[in-house]
């Protein structure tokens, strides 16, 4: 049962072209692996995935074990990496899939090589570097070198498939980026001459146009959702767009307020539309009183305190809004367009958790079906 008007509608055309955007900007020989976690960023991974692999995705990554599930229970057969740390029960289930973990402890090593002698098969492992993230991997010399020397005794069926590292300031702070690269060439010495031949990637989004940062794979993140890459400004497309129809139309006099609080209170008399979603579907309440919505193509403020369920905006000045006016709280309408990066930017946050933030209340609505292979 689909009544409710609130929808995120997902363009799979806009995935495979900006897929197809950082392909043709990266080396034929540098690998692409596209990053899916977090349901692809609220945009769906299954789906996302098979919009990436058409416009020329080499690998994914996720961040947890539960994640690679549903890529390989889909059918997906690529490799996979997990990029976060994980128990013991995640480790073997990894095995089970056939899909890659990130490592950083001799513990983490033993329970894939257990599992994979118990299952009769090669577990699969990408060694994690700290190079100053100081969130996961091996951090320092002589910590990686006891760690390779464990693997290479202890642990024959255990493939390093892959080494990498995670730079933290890759858009602002080149000096760091470079400093931090410099650690993991070093790094990726070590384990070459420890006779390993892992591939070997440290780019996401912000750094993977760079060749100096490029490796043997880059990991494309938010930029695959349509932001945060300048050098294909009007090139990438974001997917979402969020929508409703209004429940109300109401005018209302001067003077009368608006919402839980009384937070705005109207200077003439105006015309409000109540838009059904709210903080319990993951707009942010921060964005009360700040944030426009789209009406026939025109920007509308919100008014008063976005509620759980609900919000209001002024339509005073688009008199040709009626009840069947479709509002656009994120995404493309006409000329305008209302951008995760301009909520982010409002909300005092990142693109990142506008764009994954929505609830399974507002329903997905995939766009573009019919061109699916």
């Amino acid at each position: 049962m689909h009544v409710r008007t609130s929808v995120m509608k997902i363009s799979d055309a806009a995935l495979r072209n900006n897929a197809a955007a950082i392909r043709a900007r990266i080396p034929g020989k540098v690998k692409l692996m596209c990053v899916v976690k977090a349901d692809a960023y609220g945009h769906g991974s299954v789906p996302a995935a098979r919009d990436m692999l058409q416009a020329g995705a080499d690998a994914f990554a996720v961040a947890i074990v539960e994640e690679a599930a549903v890529l390989r229970n889909a059918g997906i057969d690529v490799p996979i990496l997990i990029l976060g740390g994980a128990g013991a029960d995640s480790l073997r289930e990894a095995v089970a899939l056939d899909v890659s973990q990130a490592v950083y402890t001799t513990g983490a090593l033993d329970v894939l090589q257990a599992e994979a002698a118990r299952l009769g098969r090669r577990a699969k492992a990408h060694l994690k570097i700290d190079t100053g993230m100081s969130r996961i991997g091996v951090r320092g010399e002589e910590p990686l070198c006891a760690l390779l020397s464990h693997w290479k005794r202890c642990c024959p069926d255990v493939e390093m498939e892959g080494i990498f590292t995670h730079f933290c300031v890759a858009e602002s702070d080149p000096a760091f980026t470079d400093e931090q690269n410099a650690r993991f060439a070093h790094a990726l010495e070590i384990v070459r001459a420890a006779g390993f031949q892992p591939i070997a990637h440290a780019a996401a989004t912000s750094a993977m146009l760079n060749p100096a940062y490029q490796y043997d794979m880059v990991r494309a993140g938010i930029g695959l959702y349509g932001t945060l890459v300048p050098e294909l400004e009007g090139k990438l497309r974001y997917a979402q767009t969020l929508c409703a129809k209004p429940i109300r139309m109401e005018t209302i006099h001067k003077g009368d307020t608006v919402g839980y609080g009384r937070t705005f209170t109207a200077r003439r008399d105006s015309r409000i539309i109540t838009v059904p979603i709210g903080y319990g579907d993951g707009y942010p309440r921060i964005l009360s009183n700040k944030a426009d919505v789209l009406v026939c193509g025109k920007r509308a403020p919100i008014v008063g305190n976005v509620c759980m369920d609900m919000l209001m905006a002024d339509v005073t000045d688009i008199p040709e809004a009626n009840a069947d006016s479709e509002v656009v709280l994120m995404g493309a309408q006409g000329s305008q367009r209302i951008a995760p990066d301009e909520l982010a930017e409002l909300a005092g946050t990142i693109p990142y958790e506008i764009m994954l933030g929505f609830s399974p209340r507002v329903r997905t609505v995939r766009e573009d079906e019919a061109v699916r292979e």
